[in-house]
């Protein structure tokens, strides 16, 4: 054996809390099982309220008399947010970090025979760990794969193996492989290291080999270098990618081997002609991405993984931008292989709004002094390993450092500023070959502290040629209030292509799960993967397909249940979407209002609520008379699964679960968290549309409308347009209860003009109409209302506007 690496995904136990000293008990027969991925929120229906405290995790592992001497590790892919582990009662490792994979080292722990591994998970905010604030939820759990990897004492270091073209064109790719090699054997190590390129499974070339010594107890890096002939370039519309193995042997006998896939491209964001790839000119088209699903949350399988990016690709874009977190490696990795462009993005990340210490909506960096030197080190952590785990990744042009940043309280926001600075210097350091963007850099001046700016919302408008490599990085159209919606309406101008823009990417892809009430509803496609119909207008504008006829309204006949796969892995990294749509009396699908029960008669298949669920209306699931879900089992064997609706005749699919045999006992399946958080609620001093976004009907240059929400502007918004019927939007992004608004005007108002509300962004309520000569700066206190907009509008000429502020 050189190496063995396997998924460890099935066989643990679950209980909801600290449980103190347990680590050290015998297991105990009460607690839940379950398997990983795995989320404390089970099932999750895009609530606004999720678990937070802790929960522990327990499996045994079996070590053979054969792995004595060996170096045997766990590996981690996601805990959410500090892990804690435990071996056979002792500390082997913690991780702080909800994104980021990481190893512990099991090797003086372990004995043969069965082992027990404890894992402490807590999901607490942390003033000291980032992200302090963000539109998301922040679910705790073992949230992706675990394995175990098992190598020699002399090997390749954990993601050891580093591959770059320095030097690329069409004819011809120099490929330069570092070999970090360990050698945990008291005394030096002569090692030989090789390395073979493989395309689609044909050997191509090999790189110089090389001789090394490595000191005992010590970890070096071995280059070696070469050269592909007429290289397979990678791009979208070709994702062509090479394999490459690195061996390590001492006295002409391997040690360890490891292997990663790689691709030849080039590529240049620039400042006036957008962006390039291998010499040709490409315009980017892509969406926001979050990792949280239908049911399961934040717990995906590799599966699901895949279907995300092909969902995206389906409609003809060709970039993701991974918001606003790193992602699970294997979401690049299928970015590689399906050819779409990725965006990498680290969680230093801003919400805006009620600034809250002690809960997500916090400042993006900490407002304590005492925070700031443990957070600051959380961000450089996670950096240096969202890079080191993703940097051979064809599909990755661009590390972020964070999104909307600014978004931090103004007393610390030079520190903030000068962290991104920091983190954009270590990206050059870390990785040379990729640039350092700063995501959502709109305001307070963060545009310019990176390679490129990724401007949200109205920053499309108020950056127009900034003179330095750009693109819009959230853009929104379709805000999701009914499934019967089809045209994209584009907001900011961004529905024009400037010839010194790289792109332009949606907001967002997906549904996803958010603290901010009335949020994530902004997907082309649902929270359980079925398109929208917004996702048919981007595909027949992209690629030039037609949308299918879209079911009318009517009364259900029958059903249809299908799965996008018979066999379903037992390891934990697949599953199957099942697919229910309602039928008419003519077996075409129709948008009926209805509910159905997906049950599990035969097999030890699971949905993320157990052996049964429904989906309808109430957990937001029914779709244009279709819902879905995903299914997965940890035992193999055929899995029957019933689709019943009342008044329907009730239908049934069968899958297969392949796998390892295992024994089928009696299983304790975990109920809903036994205690939920709720989101705070009450009043603040800051005020909501504080650097928000905003529109306006014109402005003049320098007197745009984000100056009305800038507290540090010592500008005012002015209409480029004097005629009647100019207007100003300051947007809240979320649905906010409300009870008072201030509004500065630049002088006192010599013509009429209107205050107004919306619920939804889009139909405004009056709020206050006034004649000529009101107040310069009016209060507005009133009985509590939703808003999620507030407007100036201005009925015979515009008057110019110094500030607009919401509580």
């Amino acid at each position: 054996m050189i190496r063995e690496h396997r998924f460890v995904n099935d066989g643990w136990t679950f209980a909801y809390g600290e449980h103190p000293g347990a680590e050290r008990e015998p297991a105990d027969p009460d607690w839940f099982d379950v398997g990983l991925p795995h989320s404390f929120d089970l099932p999750d229906f895009r609530e606004l309220r999720f678990y937070i405290g802790h929960g522990c995790y327990r499996r045994t592992l079996d070590v053979p008399e054969s792995w004595a001497g060996k170096w045997i590790a766990l590996e981690f892919l996601g805990v959410f947010q500090t892990a804690e582990v435990f071996v056979n009662g002792r500390p082997a490792g913690r991780h702080d970090g909800g994104y980021t994979p990481f190893t512990v080292d099991l090797s003086d722990l372990v004995q043969p025979g069965p082992n027990e591994v404890f894992v402490r998970v807590d999901n607490h905010w942390n003033p000291r760990l980032a992200p302090r604030g963000g539109d998301y939820s922040f679910n705790g759990g073992i949230y992706r794969d675990v394995s175990l990897i098992v190598a020699d004492r002399v090997r390749i270091d954990w993601h050891g193996l580093g591959v770059t073209t320095p030097e690329a064109d069409h004819s011809r790719a120099l490929v330069r492989a570092a070999v970090e090699v360990v050698n945990d054997e008291p005394h030096p190590v002569d090692v030989d290291v090789t390395a073979a390129i493989a395309q689609a499974g044909r050997p191509v070339t090999t790189l110089e080999p090389q001789r090394a010594t490595i000191p005992g107890g010590a970890t070096a890096t071995v280059e070696l270098e070469g050269a592909l002939d007429d290289p397979l370039l990678w791009h979208p519309d070709h994702p062509h990618l090479y394999d490459l193995t690195a061996t390590v042997a001492v006295d002409g006998g391997a040690r360890d081997a490891q292997s990663t896939e790689f691709g030849v491209r080039w590529f240049e964001f620039t400042a006036d002609r957008g962006f390039f790839l291998n010499g040709e000119h490409l315009d980017l088209h892509g969406a926001n991405v979050h990792q949280n699903r239908g049911g399961w949350g934040d717990a995906g399988t590799r599966a699901g993984i895949r279907r995300d990016v092909a969902l995206v690709k389906a409609m003809g874009m060709n970039m993701i931008r991974g918001s606003h977190y790193p992602h699970h490696p294997y979401f690049a990795a299928e970015c590689d292989r399906q050819g779409v462009l990725f965006w990498s993005e680290l969680h230093f990340w801003g919400m805006g709004g009620q600034e809250a210490e002690g809960y997500w909506t916090a400042s993006a960096y900490p407002v304590h002094e005492e925070h700031e030197a443990d957070f600051e080190e959380s961000l450089r952590q996670s950096l240096r390993e969202m890079i080191r785990t993703h940097r051979n990744h064809a599909s990755i042009v661009v590390w972020s450092v964070g999104n909307e940043a600014f978004f931090t309280n103004d007393r610390v926001v030079d520190k903030a500023k000068a962290l991104t600075v920091e983190l954009v210097d270590l990206v050059h350091m870390l990785d040379p070959t990729r640039p350092a963007a700063v995501g959502g850099a709109q305001r307070k001046g963060f545009d310019v502290l990176g390679d490129i700016a990724g401007y949200n919302g109205d920053g499309a408008e108020l950056f127009m040629d900034p003179g330095i490599p750009n693109i819009v990085s959230e853009y929104h159209g379709v805000q999701g209030h009914g499934a019967g919606e089809y045209e994209v309406k584009w907001h900011h101008g961004v529905e024009t292509d400037y010839p010194w823009r790289s792109g332009k990417l949606f907001w967002c892809a997906f549904h996803y799960k958010t603290i901010a009430k009335g949020g994530g509803r902004n997907g082309l496609i649902d929270y359980y993967r079925l398109p929208r119909r917004p996702w048919h207008w981007y595909r027949e504008r992209l690629l030039g397909i037609a949308p299918p006829a879209f079911p009318p309204p009517g009364e259900a006949a029958a059903m249809r249940l299908r799965a996008d796969t018979g066999e379903i892995p037992t390891d934990g990294t697949g599953d199957a979407q099942l697919i229910v749509e309602f039928l008419d009396t003519d077996g075409e699908r129709v948008a009926a209002e209805r509910s159905v029960t997906l049950t599990v008669v035969e097999g030890e298949g699971l949905f993320p609520s157990g052996t049964a669920i429904t989906l309808g209306a109430e957990t937001e699931s029914l779709n244009d008379g279709a819902v879905a879900i995903e299914f997965r089992s940890y035992v193999p064997g055929r899995q029957r699964i019933r689709a019943a609706s009342d008044g329907l005749a009730p239908v049934e699919i069968e899958l297969t679960a392949v796998g390892e045999p295992r024994p089928v006992r009696p299983r304790r399946l975990a109920p809903p968290a036994p205690y939920i958080t709720e989101a705070p609620e009450g009043a603040g001093t800051y005020s909501l549309a504080d650097y928000r976004p905003v529109a306006a009907s014109s402005a003049l240059p320098g007197h745009g409308g984000g100056n009305a929400t800038d507290p540090r502007s010592t500008e005012c918004w002015r209409a480029a347009d004097r005629g009647p019927g100019a207007w100003l939007t300051a947007s809240l992004e979320f649905p906010y209860e409300i009870n008072r608004i201030e509004v500065r005007f630049a002088e006192p108002p010599v013509h009429p003009w209107i205050l107004e509300t919306s619920p939804d962004g889009d139909a405004f309520e009056p709020l206050h109409r006034a004649d000529a000569g009101s107040d310069a700066s009016p209060e507005f206190e009133f009985p509590v209302r939703l808003a999620k907009a507030v407007r100036l509008s201005f009925p015979e000429r515009p008057i110019d506007v110094d500030s607009i502020k919401v509580y």
